[in-house]
């Protein structure tokens, strides 16, 4: 992860790059394995998974150069395409899809529109970097989710699952807050401190980020399935019942975010980001609502549900996207580099020119 490689020697990763899968799908199996042989234990870890988060996306947030955060708002190709997918055609699948799998069971709908019509507002950071993507459009990119899902959800609760409720902002403003503009002011002044003790290479140079942020994210991961594992085990129905649409959502949206980037020529770190932000969901903005908004408690189970399907594939996306990087499907930024200037990008994309795909 912390190592930098060329797209032709994609296949040849380090060993962590290739045990990071393993590593990853270990600790579900781990979570899953505590929450069904010590399940006091198990859900004593929820907390766990706040602390791990935060210190995660402090961690990629280390690595980000925050003055290329504000040249990214101009790229408005890659930008117009994650807003297209995640606020028109995502809440327009969610609900087909609704109707193709789950109309005898209506809560279970409506937990499942829920779920999806919320873009991820942090998670998706942390595997666009493990991807090589581009974090530092990613960043500029929370802004329009953070914003658009304020003014847009309850109309798609009223339009698509026959609901009105109102939305309070408070429930986002608090995750963004601690979990996004927290870490980044203290990894700011971490990186600040760093340059004034007179050392010249970045400080996700000098520091095995990678190595930190693999361990650190497989920790999240366990204590996220052991505080959640006892409701997967007393409740399979619903997690039967949500098998088929969440794994057609999950395929279809990888594939239509794929197609999108190469009819817009976008780069592979662009590309990265594009999957990521489209395939994560916001859950804890999705719960808070399930929990305050409805009273079946089938629709707050399912949105509960929502992750566990949710990481092992963000864990595949980011192989897979690795395989399609070292296959040059999409251009590299440096190959770009004149292209992006005129677009008002800043020097991210040469920057990201080549890292590890499983980075």
């Amino acid at each position: 992860m912390g190592e930098t490689v060329t797209v032709r020697d994609a296949r040849g990763l380090g060993l962590l790059d290739r045990l990071q899968p393993v590593v990853l799908l270990g600790a579900i199996a781990v979570g899953l394995a505590l929450a069904g042989l010590a399940p006091r234990t198990a859900a004593a870890a929820g907390p766990l998974v706040e602390i791990g988060v935060f210190l995660v996306i402090f961690l990629v947030m280390l690595g980000v150069r925050t003055g290329e955060v504000l040249a990214a708002f101009k790229r408005w190709r890659p930008t117009g395409l994650a807003l297209a997918i995640n606020f028109l055609f995502t809440p327009l699948f969610a609900w087909f899809l609704g109707w193709l799998f789950l109309q005898s069971h209506p809560e279970v709908w409506v937990g499942l529109i829920l779920y999806l019509v919320t873009p991820c507002i942090g998670w998706y950071l942390v595997f666009t970097d493990l991807a090589g993507g581009d974090v530092e459009l990613g960043l500029s990119l929370l802004v329009w989710n953070v914003l658009l899902q304020i003014l847009l959800l309850p109309v798609y609760l009223w339009v698509l699952a026959g609901r009105i409720v109102t939305l309070d902002p408070a429930v986002l403003l608090q995750s963004v807050v601690l979990f996004l503009v927290l870490p980044l002011v203290l990894a700011e002044l971490a990186k600040r401190a760093w340059r004034r003790s007179g050392r010249v290479e970045p400080i996700g140079e000098r520091l095995p980020l990678g190595l930190f942020k693999t361990a650190t994210l497989a920790l999240v991961i366990a204590a996220m399935f052991a505080s959640q594992g006892r409701v997967l085990f007393d409740n399979p129905s619903v997690v039967a019942w949500m098998i088929l649409p969440g794994l057609v959502f999950f395929v279809a949206i990888f594939a239509v975010a794929l197609a999108a980037a190469k009819l817009a020529r976008l780069t592979y770190p662009e590309t990265a980001l594009l999957a990521m932000t489209t395939a994560a969901r916001n859950s804890e903005a999705s719960l808070a609502i399930a929990v305050g908004a409805f009273a079946s408690p089938l629709v707050a189970l399912t949105v509960v549900i929502g992750p566990a399907f949710e990481l092992p594939v963000l864990v595949a996306m980011v192989q897979l996207l690795g395989r399609v990087r070292g296959r040059g499907w999409y251009p590299e930024p440096s190959a770009e580099a004149g292209a992006a200037r005129g677009r008002g990008v800043g020097s991210a994309a040469a920057r990201r020119a080549a890292p590890s795909a499983g980075r």
